[in-house]
């Protein structure tokens, strides 16, 4: 049997673009491993599928930022240049518009404005930064880029080095937003904790024989 899977999109104003064939699969149904699709057939359909619709949604956010912020003008476009975009379902390379910037901003340092760089600004979506730093935390670099090669369909960039790099950009972010660090979170001094009562349970305040211990390592 073959298989055909279509796309259509429909956008915000309720107009539907032609369906557009997006995966074809030549299957039979001899043995168990026929049935469904194949990991290849499935990492195939889903980078396809990621590639038009990010695609879409980025031409529709443009479309509704085209305007001048300021006196909302139609900025008239320069050129496209390519922006990467990296996902959990493959790398998609986006034609990023550049725009003149509207005689009402002349005061500005450049003359012309990318606007689709605010919404990919990290060119990085943050379920791939998430699951890498996840299972970064888990295995060596190394292996966290080989099982997310084997199960998704990201093809190129990806290797422990990368990894990394993002593992430690989710680390300094998630420091940064940590509040200052405190030495201690019990007030007064040693001298008035001698006067504490003994804990009643695990989960209440320490006693002072475990409160000494901790004072003493530190």
């Amino acid at each position: 049997m073959r298989i055909t899977i279509l796309l259509q999109i429909t956008g915000d104003d309720g107009v539907s673009r032609p369906a557009e064939e997006i995966a074809a699969f030549d299957k039979s149904s001899e043995r168990t491993e026929d049935l469904g699709m194949s990991l290849r057939e499935g990492k195939a359909l889903l980078a396809t599928l990621q590639d038009r619709t990010v695609k879409a949604q980025a031409e529709a956010w443009f479309q509704r930022h085209r305007r001048c912020p300021a006196c909302s003008a139609q900025r008239c476009i320069k050129g496209y240049y390519p922006a990467v975009f990296h996902t959990l379902y493959g790398d998609i390379v986006l034609d990023s518009p550049r725009l003149y910037r509207c005689a009402c901003q002349a005061d500005q340092d450049t003359a012309t404005v990318s606007p689709l760089q605010e919404l990919v600004a990290q060119g990085i979506a943050p379920e791939r930064l998430y699951l890498e730093s996840r299972w970064a935390s888990l295995v060596p670099y190394g292996a966290a880029a080989g099982l997310l090669a084997d199960v998704l369909p990201i093809t190129a960039g990806l290797n422990a080095t990368t990894v990394r790099q993002h593992t430690l950009k989710v680390a300094e972010r998630a420091e940064a937003e940590l509040a200052e660090e405190q030495p201690c979170f019990i007030d007064g001094d040693e001298n008035e904790w001698a006067g504490l009562a003994e804990s009643a349970g695990p989960h209440r305040c320490r006693s002072r024989r475990r409160l000494r211990a901790q004072l003493g390592r530190t």
